[in-house]
This record gives structure tokens, C-alpha cells and sequence, in this order.
């Protein structure tokens, strides 16, 4: 699976989603100058594809310039330490929930092979202990998301099932096998679009994190 291929997967469910124009090579290097780091290739290749927009409740911020009463990756950490959150250096906010949870990715390399600049989730907490890995890479959490949220979201069948299809869903883990429990359901796809997380059951309130813990987890130097 590809960034290219999941966005085109998003378009055919184009009723839940607004991505905005690409951004351009100017504004990139720009955002990149202003955080202080390059970005990490996969996030890099989402503003290539798209600067910010919605992708069923997820919002991904835009690049460099701020939309009214929404955040931007140059400064939505800054703007989240303001209001009293515990947003460690190495990690850059790229996404959030509404109000509800916001997502960062992982700048440093890692030494642990299994992470690729992991995704971490930071909840509604203001302590350091605040936050869970979410996706060993930036591919794997969008395609479980994606495919959840989907399956949690009412669709036209055949739109659904060609949305599926191109993520490459197993059948087995369709609407028609779910669960009750939808945090089951989540986990069982997490499962299968990210099979090197070690806890796809996690989140910042159940792992509760602080950055020393992420420091060990993924052999930082």
C-alpha cells in the first residue's frame, strides 16, 4: 500500500472527505524551515497529495498557513503548549479528532526496526503521561483508520465493498464479522493494517506514555 493508493481509495467514498489543493514545493520547504526538520517522506508525500482537509473525523492540518479556528503543522504544537498540553519536542501534530484526540508523528529516526517515524496518539491529558502509539508507520495507521471508519459510516454496499477492495480488506474482517464491541472491531483492523504494532488495543489513556517511555521503546539515542 502506497500514500497514492489510499487517497485514491479515499475517492471513492468522496462524500466523507475534502482534501484541499496540494501544497506547493515553496510551501513545504517553508514549514520544514519553520519546525526546524525535514519532513518525515510519507508525511511529506500527504502535502504533496493535499495541503490539510478531512478524512471522515480526521483532520489533517494544513502545511503552513492556518485556516480559521483550525491548527496548522507549523503550529499547532506551539498553539496546544499554550493551552496548558505536554507536546515533547519530537513529536510534530499532523492530526486531531475534533476536540477529542490529536495525532503526532515520530521526527527522529528510531532504532527499533519496526517503527518507521511511528504515529502517536496524544489524548485529553495535560500530564507528560499522555500519550500511546498508534502506527508503527504513517501508511499502516491511516489504513486502519480508514477502513474502521468506513465500516462504522453509512455507505452505498458496492461503494463500500470497492473502497475495501482497495485497500486490500480481507473479507474475514467486514462488516458482515463484526463484532459488537467496536473497540474489538478497531483493534482486529489495526491488527491487520499494522501487524508489528505491539498493542493494537492501545491508546493514550490505556498506555499512557511519557517521552521517556517512547524514548526506550523505539531506541532513541
Amino acid at each position: 500500500m502506497t500514500i497514492q493508493m489510499l487517497v485514491e481509495a479515499w475517492k471513492v467514498s468522496e462524500a466523507h472527505h475534502s482534501m484541499n489543493p496540494p501544497a506547493t514545493e515553496t510551501e513545504i520547504q517553508a514549514a520544514e524551515k519553520t519546525i526546524g526538520t525535514a519532513l518525515p517522506p510519507l508525511l511529506r508525500e500527504i502535502y504533496q497529495l493535499f495541503n490539510g482537509g478531512w478524512m471522515w473525523d480526521l483532520e489533517f492540518f494544513t502545511a503552513l498557513k492556518p485556516k480559521p479556528y483550525f491548527y496548522s503543522l507549523t503550529d499547532g504544537n506551539e498553539q496546544f503548549i499554550e493551552d496548558g498540553w505536554h507536546i515533547p519536542k519530537e513529536i510534530r501534530l499532523f492530526a486531531g479528532v475534533g476536540g477529542e484526540e490529536t495525532f503526532g508523528i515520530w521526527l527522529p529516526c528510531c532504532g527499533n526496526p519496526i517503527y518507521n517515524h511511528p504515529i502517536i496518539e496524544v489524548g485529553e491529558l495535560h500530564d507528560e503521561d499522555c500519550m500511546g502509539v498508534v502506527g508503527t508507520n504513517l501508511i499502516s495507521f491511516l489504513c486502519g483508520w480508514s477502513a474502521f471508519r468506513l465500516m462504522e459510516t453509512e455507505l452505498d454496499e458496492s461503494k463500500e465493498s470497492a473502497f475495501l477492495d482497495a485497500l486490500f480488506v480481507p473479507e474475514s474482517l467486514r462488516a458482515e464479522h463484526h463484532h459488537e464491541d467496536p473497540d474489538e472491531n478497531f483493534a482486529q483492523l489495526r491488527k491487520w493494517a499494522d501487524p508489528n504494532l505491539p498493542d493494537p488495543y492501545g491508546n493514550s489513556y490505556t498506555q499512557r506514555y511519557t517521552i521517556a517511555d517512547l524514548k526506550k521503546l523505539f531506541g532513541a539515542t
